[in-house]
């Protein structure tokens, strides 16, 4: 919780500077008019004065002035972006007549696991106002020591997840920033999107004083989000992008947020930028298949790095 409580006041702490920053003044927004993710999560794909470097329009999960959209007929843009997630995880977990709480931070799975690492990699597309993502994910982590039920035995814990969100995004408004985020090559720019989450999941439960337990399930859920990048100054954007879904079409629930803090350079000749934040993804399925139910209601959450390339 404390982890979570930290993740929130960044964001508030990034929204603020970058309305400060970047917020136009009624000028701007009169004589400026022109027409942007995760999973979650996340941001790649921000908004590009004219003169700066194009981008896409995006969604997942890895902010310039006006209600108008780009011309039609606009060029194709795209972007790359790789992520790595150091997660934890809390909740509850159940597989085959075993069910337990789970509360483990990154420095937790590592003690378990090989890895505390989620990896993802995204792709956004766009011309226009219009744009399009895919995002998928990997992770295969373990938490030793779990106490059982009714604090008994012990329990070792082992998820193996694949995510992958995907969807279609649309550009609300750009406005171009005023003050020492002008100098920014973004501009502030807010997308909606729709699309759908895919989930697998192998769980695997070994108590310390029963047999073995293993399970795994996929499961689609349709997600809406919203995506809003905040130029800071030359050099610094924030980008904040959530999304929620389930509805009890497959999870009761899901949702997803990631709030970074991104620092534009060029690699390769080409306009890149290397992100730092924070990323929490929520899911509450239950299944009761075969008489053994299974639960998944977790909340994995924790720091992410990313780099993004755009073409």
């Amino acid at each position: 919780m404390l982890n979570q409580r930290i993740a929130a006041f960044v964001c508030g702490a990034m929204v603020g500077v970058g309305l400060s920053a970047g917020t136009p003044g009624a000028s701007a927004a009169e004589g400026q008019m022109a027409g942007n993710p995760a999973g979650s999560a996340p941001p790649a794909g921000d908004g590009e004065h004219a003169s700066g470097p194009d981008t896409e329009p995006s969604g997942s999960s890895d902010p310039h002035t006006t209600s108008e959209v780009p011309a039609e007929g606009a060029d194709w843009r795209s972007s790359l972006t790789a992520w790595i997630w150091l997660v934890g995880m809390e909740g509850t977990i159940g597989a085959g007549g075993l069910k337990t709480d789970v509360s483990a931070d990154f420095g937790d799975i590592l003690e378990a696991s090989d890895s505390i690492f989620a990896f993802s990699g995204r792709l956004e597309v766009g011309t226009g106002a219009v744009g399009g993502f895919i995002e998928g994910m990997y992770s295969k982590l373990g938490v030793d020591d779990v106490s059982g039920p009714a604090g008994f035995a012990d329990v070792d814990i082992v998820t193996e997840m694949f995510l992958l969100d995907f969807g279609l995004s649309y550009r609300l408004g750009t406005w171009e920033p005023s003050g020492a985020a002008a100098e920014n090559a973004h501009d502030l720019t807010l997308d909606l999107y729709a699309g759908a989450r895919y989930t697998h999941l192998e769980l695997t439960m070994e108590p310390a004083t029963a047999a073995k337990r293993s399970d795994s399930k996929n499961w689609f859920d349709p997600i809406v989000g919203a995506k809003v990048v905040l130029p800071i100054s030359e050099g610094w954007h924030a980008a904040l992008n959530g999304d929620i879904g389930g509805f009890g079409v497959n999870s009761d629930f899901t949702w997803s947020t990631t709030c970074v803090l991104g620092y534009d350079f060029s690699m390769f000749g080409s306009p890149a930028t290397a992100y730092l934040g924070y990323r929490a993804l929520g899911q509450d399925y239950s299944d009761q298949g075969g008489g053994d139910r299974f639960i998944w209601d977790i909340v994995q959450h924790g720091p992410i790095v990313g780099l993004t390339l755009r073409f």
